[in-house]
C-alpha cells in the first residue's frame, strides 16, 4: 500500500510529462502542474528590495509596499531568497467524527513515517544542489490533516511568472520523479 501512496498521493502520477506554471497572485507565486492543480506557492523574500518589514503582516503603510512588491515583480528584479511550500503528507487522522480502526491508524502513521523520510533523504542529497537552506513542515491552512513542508532556497531568482517557472522546474521536477508531488 505505501508504494502505490508515494506515487499516487495527492492525484499526481509520478511518471507524468512536467509543465508547470507560476502565476502572479497577491505578492506571491501559485505553482500549477500541467493538469492545472494547485501544487504550492512560492514566497519570494522582498526584504533586500522594499525593505525589513516586507514580510510582515503590519497594515500601516502597507499600500504603498504593495505597490513597490507589484511594481519589483512587474520589472522581473532579482532577489536571494524565497521559500517554495508544496504538500508534504496527508495524514487523514484528524477531526475526524467518529473512531478510527486502529489498523488504519496504524497504517496512516506507517505511510506517512515512510512519506517523511523519503523527504529527508530527498533533502538530504538535493539540498545543495538547489540551494536548499533549510527546511519545515507546517499544517496546512486549508486542511489540519496535510502537512506542508517549507523549502527556503537561497539563490538569485529572477521574479517573473515565466522566470519563477524556469527556476523552479528543476526543483519540481525532481520531486515529482521522487513521487514526492
Amino acid at each position: 500500500m505505501s508504494g502505490l501512496y508515494s506515487v499516487k498521493l495527492f492525484g499526481r502520477d509520478a511518471k507524468r510529462k512536467s509543465g508547470w506554471k507560476a502565476e502572479y497572485y497577491n505578492e506571491l507565486y501559485k505553482i500549477y502542474d500541467s493538469n492545472k492543480k494547485l501544487a504550492g506557492y512560492f514566497f519570494p523574500d522582498y526584504r533586500d528590495l522594499v525593505g525589513p518589514n516586507a514580510d510582515s503582516d503590519d497594515s500601516s503603510g502597507s499600500e504603498g509596499q504593495e505597490e513597490a512588491i507589484d511594481r519589483i515583480n512587474s520589472l522581473h528584479e532579482t532577489i536571494h531568497a524565497a521559500t517554495l511550500l508544496v504538500p508534504m503528507t496527508k495524514l487523514s487522522l484528524l477531526d475526524n467524527q467518529e473512531g478510527l480502526n486502529i489498523h488504519s491508524v496504524i497504517d496512516s502513521l506507517e505511510a506517512n513515517l515512510a512519506r517523511s523520510k523519503a523527504w529527508l533523504e530527498w533533502l538530504e542529497k538535493n539540498a545543495s544542489r538547489f540551494k536548499i537552506a533549510g527546511a519545515a513542515a507546517y499544517t496546512a491552512r486549508e486542511d489540519r490533516n496535510m502537512l506542508s513542508i517549507a523549502l527556503g532556497i537561497a539563490s538569485e531568482i529572477t521574479l517573473g511568472e515565466k522566470e519563477v517557472t524556469e527556476f523552479l522546474t528543476p526543483i519540481l521536477d525532481a520531486l515529482q520523479e521522487n513521487g514526492l508531488l
